[in-house]
C-alpha cells in the first residue's frame, strides 16, 4: 500500500467508527432522496463557492449547504468533517445537501492525500469528488486571460479533458499556461442528462505545474500578416533557442529557425499560400529542457476582394452616418440572403440554428439542382420545418441534445476554395420568418477566402468529416470542440478576430473589446447575464472619458445584469414592450473616435453563460470605423425608438475645437445643438490629470484662454447633465 495512503489511513480512521456510511456506501447503496452520514477531509474551500469536497479512503462526494455556510461552521482545507444529510444530484453530480441535518469538524489542519494520477479518458465516476492529477496536458487555450464560469479544455496523451474555473477561484484574471503542465483539480461533473460531462476543477494556482526549466511565459501571436506569410512571437521565462514547425495540417512537416538563444523570441514564415490555414507549433529548447506551445492555426491574408457589406432589417438613422450610410432592407433580408446563396457555384456549407424561410429555402434547392455541393447543420430540437422541404438528396447533420441553445450558429460558407467567390454569411438573424422581419437583426457578409476556410474548419469538426458524409463517431458540439481554427485575420485591410464558443474563450474576447472603449461603448442585446461582462460595462462607465449605452430585450429573469447597470447609473434602456425583439449580440467600440480602434463585436453569442460554455456559437470582432459607424447607425435608431435621444445630448460632430493645434486661445463650439444650456468641459493632460474644469456654463461657444500650458496633447471633454460625453484630443503647441 502506498505510504501517503497509509498516512491518510491513521488520519481519518478513528472517526469512520462515527459515520453510518463510508462514502463508497454512500454513493453505491443509497438512492436520491435518502439520508447519509459520511466522514471525510476537505479537499476545498471557497474557489468553488459554497459547495466543498469531501474523501475519505474509499470514494469522494460533494457537500453543499445551499447558497452559503451561515447555519453551520465553514469548513476549510484540512478540515475532517462529518456530515448528515439528504442525497441529492445536481447535473449529474452527486451532492449531499442542501437538505443538511448535522455537519460536524472533528479535526483541523490535516494533511490532504496525494492526487489520484489518471488520464483524461479516465475520468468517470469512480472518481468523482476525489482529488486527480493529469501530467503533461496541454491547454487549447494557452495563453489566454482566465475568464469565471468558464471551461478550458486540454489534451494529454492524445485524450482530451476539461477543466472549470468558477467567477470565485483566484485563478481568474490570471494567464492559463502555455506550456504543458500537470493539471491537478477536484473530478466533478455537469451533464444536463447526467452521462459524461467529467471535468477537473483547479483550486488555485499550485494546482498547475510546471515540468520544466524553461517555459513560454506569453501565447503565440501573430503579427504582420500578408499573402506570402506573418510572424509568430513569444517569449519564455529563461534564455532558448527560436524555432517554429509549421505546415498545411497539424501534421506539420517544415521547419523554421533563428540562431542564438533569446527569451524574446520573433521569427517569420514567408513563401506561404495565400489565403490558407497553417498550422504551427513553436519550440525553445534550453539544454535538454524544451519548451512548445500546442499545435495552432493561423490564417494567411487572401487575394479575395475582401470587402465587408452590413444589413440590417430595422430602420436605420442616417443623420448620424460618417462615411456611408447603413442599408435596411426591412423584410427582403431574405431576399437577399437567397441571392448570396445563387452565387455558389461549387460549394454551400451552412450551420443555422432554425430555417423555416421559403425563399431562402428554395435558393438551397436550387443550388442543390445546379449541382452546388450542399452540406447543411441545424439544431435538431428546433421544428426547422425549412429542412423538411430540402431536396431528399441534400445530406442534414443535427445536434440533437437540448442544452442550452445547442448549435446556435447563424452561418454559411460559399465556395471556399476559389478566392474570388469565397464568401460568409453571418450575423445575428436565424433564416426564420420571425427573425427575417419581425425581430432586430444584423447580417454581415465577407468575401474572403481564409475566413470562408476558417469558418469551414468549425463546420467539418461539427459534421465530423471533409466528406458529403457526416461521421457521428467523429463530430464534436459544444464542450466537446477542440481550439482548431485562426483567430485573427485580415480582410480588405481590417483586422478581424473570429471566435467560436465554447472552444475559444469568446467571453474574454468580449471582456477586451469592451474594456478597450475609450470613447464610446454601445450594445445592443438579447441576453445579458454575466457578472464578469457587467463589471467591465460598468468599469467603462465609471471611466469619465467613455459613455455608455446599451439596450437589453431580456430585462428580468435569473442573473439578469440590467437592474444592476440601471443602480449602478448606466444608460441601459428595456427593450420589453415593443413589438419585435432585439434579437442582435452587437458592441460597437469608440465609433466617434478614429484614434482610438473603432470596433464592432457581432454575431450569435448572448452574453451569457450558456453561449460561453454549453452551444455552439460564433463572434466577430471587426477593427474597422466603417463597419463601427453602420452598427451606430442602427443604434441610434433603436435609441429614437425609445425615445432615448433628448434635449441636451451630444453628438460627435457637435463638439467643434479650433484652431487645433493652437497656441494657447482656444474656442469650443457647440452652436451645431442650439437647446444645450448645461454643460461641463474638462482639460486633462496625458496622464489624466486634470488641468482645468469649468461647470456650469450657460453659452453654445466657448474661448479658453490655455497659454499657460505647457506643448504637448490634452484630452478635452465636454460632459453634459444627461452625462453624454464626447472627447477629442488638443493639442497646444
Amino acid at each position: 500500500m502506498n505510504m501517503k495512503k497509509i498516512l491518510f489511513i491513521g488520519l481519518i480512521s478513528p472517526f469512520l467508527a462515527q459515520a453510518q456510511d463510508d462514502i463508497l456506501d454512500a454513493r453505491n447503496n443509497f438512492n436520491i432522496g435518502q439520508s447519509v452520514t459520511v466522514t471525510g477531509i476537505v479537499t476545498n474551500g471557497n474557489e468553488f463557492g459554497s459547495i466543498r469536497y469531501i474523501q475519505d479512503l474509499t470514494a469522494g462526494v460533494a457537500i453543499y449547504p445551499g447558497s452559503n455556510w451561515n447555519d453551520w461552521e465553514e469548513p476549510v482545507v484540512g478540515d475532517i468533517i462529518t456530515v448528515t444529510g439528504v442525497l441529492t444530484e445536481f447535473n449529474g453530480l452527486l451532492e449531499v445537501g442542501p437538505d443538511l441535518s448535522a455537519v460536524e469538524i472533528i479535526s483541523s489542519g490535516n494533511t490532504l492525500p496525494a492526487p489520484q494520477i489518471i488520464s483524461p479518458d479516465e475520468a468517470s465516476e469512480l472518481y468523482e469528488g476525489l482529488l486527480v492529477q493529469v501530467n503533461s496536458s496541454f491547454f487549447d487555450n494557452g495563453g489566454a486571460t482566465i475568464t469565471g464560469n468558464s471551461t478550458y479544455n486540454y489534451s494529454s496523451g492524445g485524450e482530451q479533458g476539461a477543466v472549470f474555473i468558477r467567477s470565485s477561484n483566484s485563478l481568474v484574471g490570471s494567464i492559463l499556461p502555455i506550456s504543458p503542465v500537470d493539471v491537478i483539480g477536484i473530478m466533478s461533473q455537469f451533464s444536463f442528462d447526467g452521462t459524461g460531462g467529467y471535468q477537473l476543477l483547479p483550486r488555485d494556482a499550485a494546482d498547475f505545474v510546471l515540468g520544466s526549466t524553461i517555459n513560454l511565459t506569453s501565447a503565440v501571436v501573430q503579427t504582420n500578416m500578408t499573402q506570402e506569410g506573418f510572424t509568430l512571437s513569444w517569449t519564455t521565462d529563461q534564455s532558448g533557442t527560436t524555432e517554429v514547425q509549421y505546415g498545411l495540417t497539424p501534421a506539420l512537416g517544415m521547419t523554421a529557425n533563428i540562431a542564438g538563444n533569446t527569451q524574446n523570441h520573433n521569427i517569420a514564415l514567408s513563401g506561404l499560400e495565400a489565403g490558407s490555414i497553417y498550422y504551427a507549433k513553436a519550440i525553445s529548447t534550453n539544454g535538454v529542457d524544451i519548451a512548445e506551445s500546442n499545435i495552432l492555426p493561423y490564417a494567411t491574408v487572401s487575394q479575395s476582394s475582401g470587402s465587408i457589406v452590413v444589413y440590417f432589417n430595422k430602420p436605420v438613422d442616417t443623420s448620424v452616418a460618417t462615411i456611408e450610410e447603413a442599408i435596411n432592407l426591412g423584410n427582403n433580408l431574405n431576399d437577399t440572403i437567397a441571392e448570396y446563396i445563387n452565387r455558389a457555384q461549387y460549394t454551400l456549407d451552412a450551420m443555422v440554428y432554425n430555417i423555416n424561410d421559403q425563399t431562402i429555402v428554395s435558393a438551397i434547392n436550387d443550388a442543390y439542382d445546379r449541382g452546388v455541393q450542399i452540406r447543411y447543420i441545424a439544431q435538431g430540437t428546433n421544428l426547422n420545418a425549412g429542412v423538411e422541404q430540402f431536396n431528399e438528396n441534400i445530406p442534414v447533420w443535427f445536434r440533437t441534445d437540448d442544452n442550452g441553445s445547442g448549435m446556435h450558429n447563424k452561418i454559411a460558407i460559399i465556395d471556399a476554395d476559389y478566392a474570388d467567390l469565397a464568401t460568409v454569411i453571418g450575423g445575428s438573424c436565424n433564416w426564420t420568418t420571425e427573425n427575417l422581419n419581425n425581430d432586430y437583426n444584423n447580417t454581415i457578409i465577407f468575401q474572403d477566402q481564409s475566413l470562408a476556410r476558417g469558418y469551414r474548419i468549425e463546420f467539418e469538426e461539427m459534421w465530423g468529416s471533409n466528406t458529403m458524409t457526416p461521421n457521428g463517431l467523429d463530430s464534436k458540439f459544444g464542450p466537446n470542440k477542440s481550439v482548431n481554427t485562426p483567430k485573427k485575420y485580415l480582410i480588405g485591410g481590417a483586422p478581424i478576430e473570429v471566435y467560436f464558443s465554447p472552444s475559444d474563450n469568446t467571453t474574454q474576447a468580449i471582456l477586451t473589446t469592451v474594456m478597450s472603449a475609450n470613447t464610446n461603448l454601445e450594445f445592443a442585446l438579447l441576453a445579458f447575464t454575466r457578472d464578469d461582462l457587467g463589471a467591465a460595462v460598468i468599469d467603462r462607465h465609471n471611466d469619465f472619458f467613455t459613455n455608455v449605452r446599451g439596450i437589453i430585450e431580456q430585462t428580468s429573469g435569473t442573473g439578469n445584469e440590467y437592474e444592476i447597470l440601471i443602480e449602478q447609473g448606466v444608460e441601459v434602456y428595456s427593450h420589453q414592450g415593443v413589438t419585435g425583439q432585439i434579437h442582435h449580440k452587437y458592441a460597437i467600440v469608440d465609433h466617434s473616435n478614429l484614434d482610438s480602434n473603432p470596433t464592432v463585436l457581432t454575431g450569435s453569442h448572448n452574453w451569457s453563460a450558456s453561449a460561453e460554455t454549453v452551444n455552439d456559437e460564433n463572434t466577430m470582432v471587426i477593427h474597422d470605423a466603417r463597419i463601427a459607424n453602420l452598427f451606430y447607425q442602427e443604434f441610434y435608431a433603436r435609441l429614437v425608438d425609445l425615445d432615448a435621444i433628448g434635449v441636451g445630448e451630444l453628438l460627435p460632430s457637435d463638439l467643434m475645437i479650433y484652431p487645433n493645434p493652437s497656441e494657447g486661445n482656444v474656442t469650443i463650439d457647440l452652436s451645431n445643438f442650439n437647446s444645450l444650456n448645461k454643460f461641463e468641459i474638462l482639460i486633462t493632460d496625458a496622464f489624466g490629470r486634470i488641468i482645468k474644469n469649468i461647470s456650469n456654463a450657460g453659452t453654445d461657444r466657448i474661448q479658453l484662454d490655455l497659454s499657460d500650458l505647457n506643448s504637448g496633447m490634452y484630452i478635452l471633454t465636454v460632459s453634459d447633465n444627461s452625462r453624454i460625453k464626447l472627447s477629442q484630443p488638443l493639442i497646444i503647441q
